[in-house]
């Protein structure tokens, strides 16, 4: 009988699921609307609509915009803040730089606390070294008992001073508080995030308590629903950075888990990267909220630690560098008080969608001007579960054109040059103004809308090169069975080039890479990981430091601690280089933290190569373009399409979850494995 692994990736407004056949190598693909309010459901239901049958499912990964969502819309916890006395205003006062300089209406950020009294000073002190100043005496721990029992805390988030060098503290109050209040979920900062910098640690912290109970309480009720269809197996999460975690895990360090969806798409693209020998591709999901870019570099994946939950509320975690904007199918098109038209960032989301689903939407969206081009197929969207009306679109877009002087094919027009100049912004954002070219990139273009827009996108910035990979609606959940089991360590600890010796690095190293292998065997991982590690360092006198990835400093390894000490330092200063095109080698070089990641690698799915069915379906479609009108264009269904053949655009290829525009100039070719490329005209 079959095996099977699942990967379901629940979006903000669809619901995606792959099947792969451990047997045959089989993939097929799913979509349902997502159900906003009550997530199971969709979740639930796509697995049932996919008739797996439960005893021969393998495993399960789930990747989640839950704790996104959350974050940004403000609903959480209430969360009670234990610090260092007197620093109890760290998550108040923030950094002292300004979004917008000349900005004299603009507030700080709110953090995600309900109010300032719920900051509770402990009366203890560790100093930057790590020594115990101030004792943590066991009637201090009495009376933050006592506060805890008076007040109606939901969850707990507890970051004394220096805690990331000196845990002793830290430990012995998340024990007894813990003990005291076993219902309440608790965030310590040790746990989370042992870093340096107090405000950064602090807001994590915090970050992490904020969700805390939404997750417990999401994952119990998936783990619920799943066993009340016969679902008995373990099953995974996604985590920000492109790892798994199992779900239980998830729960108790949900931070992790902030771009949970996102990042099986980043996963998934670095295997079309190594499969078509393409070293550096920008990414960019469209879904329906919103767009998501990234970028795959000489065949890697970027990292980053710099997530803000919103501007000046960061969240120091390990993920995958991926930018959003608020661009997607959903995007609802207005007319501003400056008289000007505008396509987002707000969304229509599943409920109530775009006018045209018929589900009581009430406003112009990108969804809606695709469809009066000719781009989108009524009959045939989302392999024709959901049919698009045409006529219920009439009235607004009317309303619109006669308040912008303009037809209703020239409003939709400029409703998808908008939102594709968007997207190109945010691409830009990753691209060139950290010193890359597009240009000497491709694109890779998924989610339900990417192929639709990824050749405008790509004009728009000189990119050459579009490349549309199988299934690219579900492009993520595929990207969630393509993961391992990650675990990521960080921890400061303040050496410099001219007092630390080789052993002391390699020490540290090796204390960091125990912890994250014990945490991977704790999750269920039985084999020998492999590892992966990097050194945030800076130059003596600088105030922020870059990540290197450094090769292997570890006692097993048969390399001179020295030379290894020594390639690492040659690493940070070429890449100073890259970055502020000068390098000091005779500087001090400070090391300020160490992170390693363990991984437990898995069997992943391989794109199994394809014959070509020797009938092809095609009609043709009157579809507006600007450049020459309304014009008689083919449409193909993907399945039909030649292989290694060259065909010219304007064409319009249509699958069960997207479909792919070719613009008017560009040509595709589909491969063995399902990809297309479109060469874009300059």
């Amino acid at each position: 009988m079959s095996k099977y692994r699942i990967g379901i990736d629940t979006g903000g407004t669809f619901t995606d699921l792959i099947r792969f056949d451990m047997n045959t190598g089989e993939i097929t693909s799913l979509k349902v609307p997502s159900t906003p309010g009550k997530p199971l459901e969709a979740f639930v239901g796509a697995l049932k609509q996919s008739e797996v049958p439960l005893d021969s499912v393998d495993g399960l990964v789930h990747g989640t915009t839950v704790a996104t969502n959350a974050l940004i819309q403000r609903n959480g916890a209430k969360v009670g803040f234990i610090c260092t006395a007197g620093y109890e205003d760290t998550a108040y006062i923030q950094r002292v730089n300004r979004q917008f300089l000349y900005d004299l209406t603009w507030d700080k950020p709110v953090p995600l606390l309900q109010s300032r009294r719920n900051c509770i000073g402990v009366a203890e002190r560790v100093n930057a070294k790590g020594e115990i100043v101030t004792a943590l005496e066991d009637s201090e721990i009495e009376r933050i008992v006592k506060h805890v029992e008076i007040s109606n805390y939901e969850s707990l988030a507890i970051c004394l001073l220096f805690s990331y060098l000196n845990i002793t503290h830290e430990k012995l109050l998340a024990s007894k508080l813990r003990e005291k209040f076993p219902k309440i979920p608790i965030s310590v900062s040790h746990e989370i995030a042992p870093i340096w910098r107090e405000y950064e640690r602090s807001s994590t912290t915090i970050a992490d308590a904020f969700i805390k109970p939404l997750i417990r309480d999401y994952v119990t009720s998936l783990k619920d629903g799943l066993s009340e269809t016969g679902f008995a197996h373990p099953w995974s999460m996604m985590k920000s950075n492109g790892g798994l975690m199992n779900a239980d895990a998830a729960a108790l360090q949900p931070i992790h888990l902030a771009m949970s969806g996102p990042a099986g798409g980043a996963v998934a693209s670095q295997r079309i990267s190594s499969l078509l020998g393409l070293e550096n591709l920008v990414t960019i999901d469209v879904g329906g909220t919103s767009a998501d870019v990234g970028m795959i570099l000489e065949s890697q994946i970027s990292y980053t630690t710099e997530y803000e939950i919103e501007w000046g509320i960061p969240a120091a975690i390990p993920l995958i560098d991926i930018k959003t904007v608020g661009a997607g199918g959903g995007s609802i098109a207005s007319v501003n008080s400056g008289g000007f038209l505008q396509v987002g960032p707000k969304s229509a989301g599943a409920v109530p969608g775009p006018i045209c689903y018929g589900q009581g939407g009430k406003n112009i969206t990108l969804t809606d001007a695709n469809l009066i081009l000719g781009r989108l197929n009524p009959d045939y969207f989302l392999a024709g579960k959901l049919k698009l009306d045409t006529s219920l679109i009439d009235t607004e877009i009317q309303k619109m054109s006669k308040i912008l002087g303009m037809s209703s094919l020239e409003l939709s027009l400029a409703i998808v040059e908008i939102a594709n100049e968007n997207m190109a912004n945010a691409i830009r954002m990753v691209s060139i103004e950290r010193g890359h070219d597009p240009r000497n990139f491709a694109l890779l273009a998924f989610g339900g809308a990417g192929p639709l827009h990824g050749c405008a996108i790509a004009r728009k910035l000189g990119i050459p090169t579009v490349v549309i990979p199988p299934f690219p609606g579900g492009f993520c959940a595929l990207g969630l069975l393509m993961g391992d089991l990650r675990v990521d360590k960080v921890w400061t600890q303040s050496f410099r080039s001219d007092r630390v010796t080789p052993s002391e690095v390699v020490a540290r190293f090796d204390l960091i890479a125990e912890a994250a292998s014990s945490e991977l065997q704790q999750q269920g991982f039985s084999g020998e990981p492999t590892y992966e590690y990097s050194i945030n360092m800076r130059y003596l006198g600088q105030n922020y430091e870059m990540e290197v990835v450094v090769p292997s400093l570890r006692s097993t390894n048969s390399e001179s601690a020295n030379e290894q000490l020594n390639r690492a330092y040659e690493s940070f200063n070429r890449k100073h280089i890259a970055m502020y095109e000068y390098s000091m080698n005779e500087a001090v070089i400070e090391m300020i933290s160490f992170k390693v990641a363990a991984i437990g690698l898995i069997q992943h799915p391989k794109l199994a190569t394809i014959s070509e069915t020797g009938k092809q379906v095609t009609e043709t479609r009157s579809v507006h373009f600007a450049a020459i009108g309304t014009v008689p264009c083919v449409v193909i269904r993907r399945q039909s399409m030649p292989i290694n053949v060259t065909l010219d655009g304007p064409m319009i290829i249509e699958e069960d979850g997207s479909t792919t525009l070719v613009e008017p100039g560009a040509k595709v070719t589909r491969n063995e494995y399902d990809i297309l490329t479109l060469e874009v005209p300059k």
